[in-house]
């Protein structure tokens, strides 16, 4: 193999879980030979940033990085990364989860035999102390029970509610009706490979994990694209800047090929499941960033990579207590996005019913 793999990691106080990160990366079929893993530190106070040097010493593979001062933040680490780093193709990993085994195979081989600048999978929720399994949102039918016959997977939805009201009543709600696109939908869908992303809009709306993807060098950096200062969503705009600029994308409907661990213990947290007026002013702010990004593009993209996620952010803001205060700002950046983003009426009516309800909430909150 000629290419090189770099692999990216935002490190901050990660620990028990850093090690299990690092060596499903260092145990790949590939081989370790292959990658360049790149650990970034954003000054670490538990130990992290001695595990990652000890990694360094010992594989030649493993290089850590360390930051003078704390970023607060995913985007900043991820971003030292892409400009340090010398791979042919770039993937990500946050170091608490797992990459399966073939995990960089697969999508190299992926990548590289349809001539694309991206490639992503499937990927598994693994709520650890739930004891449970969640598969990935797909807009698309799987075959699943046979590619994984031994795993039983629950459906995703994040208004936590039964699989029946969410398969028949609420996911199309949710995401919309399908778009037209370049595959059938008369059954299961195993791979799409396409030109662009025009060609299959209903692709923006899974989940946009930067984790599950690899992207190849010459699509990064000659459209600089970086993740922008937000602490929620820098992965959702990073993600949009890839499918927007991408020339070939192959997505593996079939495959699941990232483990994502939900810590579900109050103990265990981290700082995106930490709900607060500042996590949602600025998954707000990527909202309007994306939207901005999209102008230029057909309506369905415009919607779809925005949309859904807006009903996400108004289920997270339902069920968090704020004061009139944090509301009145919150309100101010939805009002920001609802300027730029009505696109249709089904649009204009989401948007307006986000306001009333926050509007609705300061008029009869005490505090």
């Amino acid at each position: 193999m000629e290419d090189k793999i770099s692999i990216i990691l935002p490190i901050f106080n990660v620990g028990d879980h850093l090690r299990g990160g690092i060596d499903s990366l260092i145990n790949q079929t590939i081989g370790n030979e292959n990658l360049e893993i790149i650990m970034v530190n954003d000054c670490s106070t538990d130990g992290s940033d001695k595990i990652i040097d000890e990694y360094a010493q010992k594989y030649d593979c493993c290089i850590a990085i360390h930051h003078e001062k704390n970023s607060g933040a995913a985007y900043t680490p991820r971003n030292t990364g892409i400009d340090a780093c010398t791979g042919d193709y770039i993937m990500f990993l946050d170091p608490d989860d797992r990459y399966v085994p073939d995990c960089c195979e697969t999508l190299y081989n992926a990548v590289t035999e349809n001539n694309a600048q991206m490639a992503f999978a499937r990927f598994r929720r693994i709520f650890e102390y739930g004891g449970y399994v969640q598969k990935c949102y797909s807009p698309y039918e799987d075959d699943l029970e046979h590619a994984y016959p031994d795993e039983t997977f629950e459906t995703a939805n994040f208004l936590n509610v039964s699989d029946f009201v969410w398969d028949t009543f609420l996911e199309r709600m949710v995401y919309g009706k399908e778009v037209k696109g370049t595959y059938s939908r008369n059954g299961p869908i195993d791979t799409i490979i396409i030109d662009n992303i025009e060609e299959e809009p209903d692709l923006l709306k899974m989940a946009p994990s930067v984790w599950s993807k690899i992207f190849r060098r010459d699509l990064i950096m000659d459209n600089n694209i970086r993740f922008q200062p937000f602490i929620s969503g820098d992965d959702l705009a990073f993600t949009l800047e890839a499918f927007l600029n991408s020339k070939g994308i192959v997505y593996l409907n079939n495959y699941m090929c990232y483990d994502y661990y939900i810590r579900d213990l109050p103990d265990d947290k981290s700082i995106t499941n930490n709900v607060n007026v500042r996590l949602l002013d600025e998954l707000m702010e990527s909202y309007i960033y994306c939207s901005r990004k999209t102008k230029e593009f057909s309506k369905n993209i415009q919607n779809i990579s925005v949309n859904p996620h807006l009903l996400h952010w108004m289920n997270t803001w339902r069920t968090s207590p704020f004061t009139k205060a944090e509301n009145r700002l919150l309100l101010k950046k939805v009002n920001k996005l609802k300027k730029i983003h009505q696109t249709d009426m089904k649009t204009k009516m989401l948007m307006s019913s986000m306001t009333t309800a926050i509007e609705s909430s300061i008029y009869t909150s005490k505090a």
